[in-house]
């Protein structure tokens, strides 16, 4: 690693191999530099942070107040924000590297390129862009999931590693799946926990203290913590860090498992006590896609997966579900909240940038595939997005067409870093400078690992869950083109059909759109570092 690291200095020295020059100061012009916070939740569909919810008394709520009205409407709102993978490590990679996942190596959540493994087996290990943040003189903390499948395996224990590039280190580490208590944390090198009880019921009341309201849930230190609710706790350590030292800039990873599944049954995230039963009313949105009426546009591959609707029982519980997910999601909202509220109280909230996004999306019940994601449809590979900051106007929105690895792009430029290697990923700035702004940069969205296809098991049709199939796909302008491993592609027109209802891939008003798009999936899939940023020739219109 230390001769990773001086090659690195000499490359940088020598010329650079990125857009931004490398700063290393120290002291009074170091702490000038903006603090930067990225605040990322798992599994969230891009609608629920606008969403209501509805309880027992009938009355609609916002579901994320701070998150909707701090952050989206005081900052800009990317509307065509997509993952470069839309499942948890490979997008997680994309958001610490600012590459594709056909640059970085991580491909899935396990195996040699996958999930911890991966990490550890690739060079992006040891550069990344928190090792360029720590060079460049800030102050890095992590606070929650790092990437699946951390854990110490061979001893059924926490792993006590922390990557390089992380000064502060409080992250989740346990199997399988996700634990809303009785998880265990490493804490800057040492195993703490459990926290709460592991024998919870998921469905029952009382998991926490009732003493466990939102107004004394800052005010308790992490010894003999009576709350022990994992997103309240990640948000208590975020806070601390936030009141931490200010003789550096900070750059703050904060990653809340809301609202990804329960390990425990029955499906479905796990509310706080406080917020069970809070959403218990709640309708589940039926967009124009939900349970999909006629799927004969779709590719047979993607048919055999949904030959018959949804029914009422699979409805149900993705409507169960759903309000669980929202009242997971008021959690993370009111740390949201607490941040923003210490920020203010520290005297660092006008210097400092905030992100909030997803790892990927989620289906409930579109193109008829429930609790699910994987598949390059809107639902699972859009994301809701926007940053506020210095400079960034309140209620600006985006259209142009960004992803994960433009955030990481954009955080080297504010903060003055440098990688050694090229990232994919382009400036946000440009963007929320003038929102009106569009360009012709493609952006691709991938599976590399996965099933390649065939006919689904009769199994797979009936479990409304969607396949893990391998794919590429290119967003353009206003076309989205996938094609599959298996061979079959499809084609939307979102201008026209945002819901993607009608395949166009064989529609002959399309011929040459589909021929431009799969030329330039190609030019895109290979590219790397400035040929990744490259805007493509002007994409035709449909034929009459």
């Amino acid at each position: 690693m230390i001769a990773r690291r001086a090659i690195r200095r000499v490359l940088l020295a020598a010329g650079g191999l990125t857009a931004a020059a490398l700063v290393a100061v120290t002291g009074p012009a170091q702490a000038s530099r903006p603090n930067i916070i990225v605040i990322q939740t798992d599994d969230q569909n891009h609608r629920t942070v606008k969403s209501h919810f509805r309880g027992p008394s009938g009355r609609y709520q916002p579901t994320m107040p701070n998150t909707a009205g701090k952050i989206f409407g005081k900052g800009t709102e990317f509307r065509n924000y997509y993952t470069a993978t839309p499942v948890c490590s490979p997008s997680r990679a994309s958001l610490l590297t600012g590459q594709y996942s056909h640059n970085s190596g991580l491909t899935g959540n396990g195996g040699p390129n996958g999930g911890w493994e991966g990490w550890r087996n690739l060079p992006i290990y040891e550069e990344n862009m928190p090792t360029a943040l720590q060079e460049a003189g800030y102050r890095t903390a992590h606070v929650g999931k790092f990437t699946n499948g951390y854990y110490d395996r061979e001893n059924d224990r926490v792993d006590l590693t922390i990557p390089p590039g992380w000064n502060r280190w409080f992250t989740t580490a346990y199997l399988p799946g996700t634990r809303y208590y009785g998880y265990r944390v490493n804490d800057n090198g040492l195993a703490v926990g459990p926290f709460g009880n592991p024998d919870y019921l998921s469905h029952g009341p009382g998991i926490d203290s009732p003493r466990c309201g939102r107004g004394i849930l800052l005010r308790r230190g992490l010894g003999g913590l009576e709350c022990n609710y994992l997103p309240d706790v990640m948000t208590r350590r975020a806070v601390r860090e936030i009141r931490g030292k200010k003789d550096q800039p900070l750059f703050l990873s904060i990653d809340y498992q809301a609202p990804h599944g329960d390990i425990r049954p029955p499906e479905g995230p796990q509310p706080a006590t406080r917020h069970l039963d809070s959403a218990s009313r709640t309708p589940i949105p039926r967009p124009g896609n939900f349970n999909e009426p006629d799927i004969s546009d779709k590719s047979p591959l993607i048919q055999s997966y949904i030959r018959r609707r949804l029914n009422q029982r699979e409805i149900g519980q993705m409507t169960e579900a759903y309000r669980r997910g929202l009242e997971s999601l008021r959690s993370v909202d009111e740390g949201v909240g607490a941040i923003i509220r210490t920020l203010r109280r520290t005297g660092e909230l006008d210097n400092t940038y905030i992100f909030y996004l997803s790892d990927h999306g989620y289906f409930f019940g579109a193109h008829r595939f429930g609790l699910a994601k994987f598949l390059p449809f809107e639902e699972a590979s859009r994301v809701a997005m926007a940053v506020r900051g210095p400079g960034i106007p309140r209620g600006g929105n985006s259209s142009e067409i960004v992803g994960n690895i433009d955030v990481p792009a954009t955080i080297l430029e504010l903060a003055g870093a440098s990688t050694g290697y090229q990232v994919d990923g382009r400036s946000l700035r440009p963007f929320w400078r003038d929102p009106s702004k569009t360009t012709r940069r493609g952006f691709e969205i991938s599976m590399e690992s996965g099933v390649v296809g065939g006919e689904a098991s009769a199994a797979a049709r009936t479990s409304a869950g969607a396949p893990a199939l391998r794919y590429k796909a290119l967003r353009a302008g206003p076309y989205k083109y996938v094609r599959y491993a298996a061979g079959q592609d499809e084609l939307y027109d979102l201008d026209r059909d945002p819901l993607e209802l009608r395949n166009k891939s064989n529609s002959p008003r399309y011929a040459e759109v589909v021929e431009y798009m799969r030329e330039q999936l190609r030019e895109v899939d290979e590219c790397s570092g400035e040929s990744c940023r490259a805007e493509l020739p002007p994409w035709p219109e449909p034929g009459s």
